[in-house]
């Protein structure tokens, strides 16, 4: 838990190729960010007045800078760090990575209200985003923010570091007794102390939480649609035959009246 893995397994070719890997990922993500910022801007006089949009626009936002940030790969990792490629930051830029980095929590928060938002307009009493915006959108945005108040109460903590492929949560030394569990030498970590209980904390649990809820929101969901997808066909059934044409109750009726009519 300490780190998430550590790069002297690998050859120096290889750590060389995962340190320029997150240069073209990162930017590539930071380009669809962008342009998703950039398709809602443009058109914001009637986008931006819906709870959709606004919502998007918050996730694209952070996700901005968390890819930024990934995308700076080892750059930011103090000089000189053992056993990682381009290395050539300080302890500063090494937290100001893994503060950016700890952000990209939020876009996942995001997912989870915008399943929110579906489930408020799908579900057996559907509101209109008018009243979603004037009673839930609020909350919708500050439980969103609930990753920037784990970020800012790492730096404090001193937690991020080098994690080897870039700064996020780690201890420092790797090796310092950092009671999770591992054989490491006793000495006292100078930074990062804990780091895998607050990794939990601040990213896994929560994470994990998001995950399991959106999948239960999706569900529910699932099945209002599927059941308002039976309803419709059984009015549509039922409306076939209330709305039997008057041209074949006429004919049936004239057909009628001749049979009577050749009866002695």
């Amino acid at each position: 838990f300490s780190q998430v893995f550590s790069t002297m397994v690998f050859s120096f070719s290889q750590r060389k190729a995962l340190s320029i890997i997150p240069h073209i990922t990162g930017a590539l993500s930071v380009i669809g960010s962008l342009s998703i910022l950039y398709d809602i801007l443009k058109d914001r006089s009637r986008k931006l007045h819906r709870p959709y949009y606004r919502i998007l626009l918050g996730m694209s936002f952070f996700d901005v800078f968390a890819s930024a940030s990934l995308g700076m790969s080892t750059l930011p990792i103090p000089k000189g760090t053992e056993g990682v490629y381009g290395a050539m930051g300080t302890t500063r830029t090494c937290a100001a990575q893994g503060f950016f980095i700890q952000l990209m929590l939020v876009s996942p928060f995001y997912n989870l209200m915008l399943a929110w938002y579906y489930l408020l307009l799908g579900k057996n009493k559907p509101l209109s985003e008018e009243a979603i915006a004037s009673k839930y959108e609020k909350y919708m945005h500050a439980f969103a923010m609930i990753p920037v108040l784990f970020a800012v109460m790492g730096l404090p903590l001193t937690l991020y570091n080098s994690a080897d492929l870039w700064c996020w949560i780690a201890a420092y030394p790797p090796t310092c007794k950092n009671k999770d569990g591992t054989h490491g030498p006793d000495w006292p970590c100078e930074r990062g102390e804990n780091a895998w209980l607050f990794r939990w904390t601040f990213f896994y649990a929560p994470l994990w939480f998001i995950i399991a809820t959106i999948t239960v929101m999706m569900i529910m969901l699932t099945r209002l649609i599927r059941r308002e997808e039976r309803q419709v066909i059984e009015m549509q059934k039922h409306s076939r035959v209330l709305q039997r044409p008057d041209s074949e109750f006429e004919g049936d009726l004239r057909r009628e009246q001749h049979v009577q009519m050749r009866i002695p």
